[in-house]
């Protein structure tokens, strides 16, 4: 499968891949393009070109390798969301920057995210289960506790955090599930149409977060009630 290289790629191309990475690598396109399910483990092998022993020896077998290349994902890509929320000091940035973020990862690592969102099969999934817990926990957590930090100086609106967090990064995230699931009602495009569509749909969907999670001036409220 061709990439297009981003910085992560670039990195591992500028060292020798470990076993165990190449291990992963090849493990990945087979699970998005067979499912995890119907990959064998003399599939992952060949690909990958390792020894059995080596195969047991890093990951203990074909399920334990595909949560853990989940979890890593799924680590790496709160991590870089974390770090965009805490660079900004200004609420209307921090609630845009999240959503760019999230869009910018995507393509930048689309293989990563098509991982995450088709690669949890029941078996993966129950072995995931309990760190996958701990970190949307922590994760969810951290934004639930800014969101109450923003709300109680009066910038943003007192909601749920589920109803904040569902404004605020639903729309992006449905945009990716779209765009990715090469099922569903938008054919799965080439990296840079990604990109550009992605792109295209950085301004309007942090306007909508923002105009979603702001408290309203006394001015708007008076201007909406005329409408």
């Amino acid at each position: 499968m061709t990439r297009t290289p981003t910085a992560s790629t670039d990195r591992r191309a500028a060292r020798p891949a470990s076993r165990r990475e190449e291990i992963a690598d090849a493990a990945i396109d087979l699970f998005l393009e067979r499912g995890v399910a119907a990959t064998r483990v003399e599939d992952i092998l060949t690909a990958a070109g390792v020894s059995v022993g080596s195969f047991y020896h890093h990951f203990g077998d074909k399920l334990n390798l595909a949560a853990a290349v989940y979890l890593e994902y799924l680590q790496r890509f709160q991590d870089d969301l974390l770090v965009e929320l805490d660079r900004h000091e200004r609420t209307e940035d921090a609630v845009r920057g999240m959503v760019l973020a999230f869009l910018r990862w995507a393509g930048a690592d689309p293989r990563a995210m098509r991982y995450m969102h088709h690669c949890r099969e029941s078996s993966v999934a129950e072995i995931a289960e309990g760190e996958e817990a701990r970190l949307k926990q922590g994760f969810y957590g951290r934004l639930a506790d800014w969101l109450s930090e923003r709300a109680a100086t009066g910038e943003l609106r007192a909601l749920l955090p589920e109803h904040s967090l569902a404004l605020w990064l639903g729309p992006a995230e449905q945009l990716v599930r779209a765009v990715l699931d090469p099922f569903g009602h938008i054919t799965a495009p080439d990296q840079d149409t990604l990109v550009a569509h992605l792109t295209n749909a950085e301004q309007v969907l942090a306007d909508a977060a923002w105009e979603a999670l702001r408290r309203p001036a006394p001015g708007d409220d008076a201007a909406q009630a005329r409408s």
